[in-house]
């Protein structure tokens, strides 16, 4: 069901409202792009049946989904037909058209071609735990699920969340467990990871399939390597690259996982994958969180930052 994780942590103030949430979700429902639009977004019933709701619960988690269409416009063609037009004014007044105007030409031509091209259609899977406090999006980039975040607030601005962020720096906490070889708890490496400098020039290492305890390995960490992607399993029921930016990447559950269980009805199926994923991943997220020294506590932060700086009684900073 997820393929990828960016988890945010709600604000302790958010008050979880679900019928509240789904009636918000109706004020932005999916909607196909118009003839001259190029791109839509809206939310679309998770189980992909029209008339379902926009807000499915399964043991106590939300979800949801963002559909998104965008026309298919090859810049090829843009580039042609643009060409084709700047030559006839060309021909006809004798001069070829400004910077300006090439771009306005651009601008029109795009708006005819926009009806005749062909739409394709995306989905992001939003996971809420309103339990655990987190908003997860299966994104595979912080920059596709900001987009999410931001129409999610549009619909519902009560929402508040930061991008959850590990005490320790993920890379660090990577960088150690492969010099030692003793990752967190209910967790060992697997036999994936890239290594990167910190330097202008990036020079990066990749491996595949291989063996990470070696001294090769020790070696590029020594020389300034740091991790930027690490394969993991946990408790050997899921499997996942975490990356030093704290995003969980191709996550896969193993054999495990599904021994003792029957094929799901097709009816059945939403439900039953919906609850197997959550189950798992909603005890994996928080043994991450303290394999990497726990959660950074903005507000507690604040306070220690803000109590440094208080003057004491005779005005003098503390």
């Amino acid at each position: 069901m997820f393929k990828h994780l960016i988890v945010y942590r709600l604000s302790k103030d958010w008050q979880a409202d679900a019928e509240k949430l789904a009636d918000a979700l109706e004020q932005e429902r999916f909607a196909p792009c118009g003839a001259t639009e190029a791109r839509s977004a809206g939310w679309a019933p998770p189980r992909g049946e029209p008339g379902a709701p926009l807000l499915e619960q399964v043991d106590g988690h939300w979800l949801l989904t963002l559909r998104m269409e965008k026309r298919v416009l090859p810049g090829s063609v843009v580039r042609e037909h643009t060409e084709l037009a700047i030559e006839k004014i060309e021909e006809q007044t004798g001069r070829r058209p400004g910077k300006k105007q090439q771009r306005d030409i651009k601008e029109q031509v795009v708006l005819e071609l926009l009806p005749r091209a062909f739409t394709q259609q995306s989905h992001l899977r939003v996971w809420i735990s309103p339990k655990q406090g987190f908003l997860m999006v299966d994104a595979g980039s912080i920059g596709k699920a900001d987009e999410l975040i931001t129409l999610l607030v549009k619909a519902d601005s009560s929402i508040n969340m930061h991008l959850l962020q590990s005490a320790e720096s993920p890379a660090a906490c990577m960088a150690a467990w492969l010099m030692d070889g003793v990752p967190p708890k209910d967790f060992v490496i697997d036999r994936d990871c890239e290594l990167k400098a910190a330097d202008e020039m990036k020079a990066a290492v990749r491996y595949a399939r291989h063996n990470l305890d070696t001294n090769e390995v020790q070696a590029h960490l020594t020389g300034g390597k740091m991790p930027t992607r690490l394969a993991m399993t946990w408790k050997e029921r899921v499997s996942f690259t975490l990356t030093d930016t704290m995003q969980i990447k191709g996550i896969k559950f193993l054999d495990i996982v599904f021994d003792g269980r029957d094929k799901p009805a097709k009816d059945e199926a939403f439900d039953v994958d919906a609850a197997l994923a959550t189950g798992e991943l909603s005890q994996l997220i928080p043994d991450l969180i303290e394999g990497l020294g726990g959660e950074l506590d903005f507000i507690g932060q604040s306070t220690k930052i803000a109590a440094a700086h208080a003057p004491k009684a005779d005005g003098v900073p503390a």
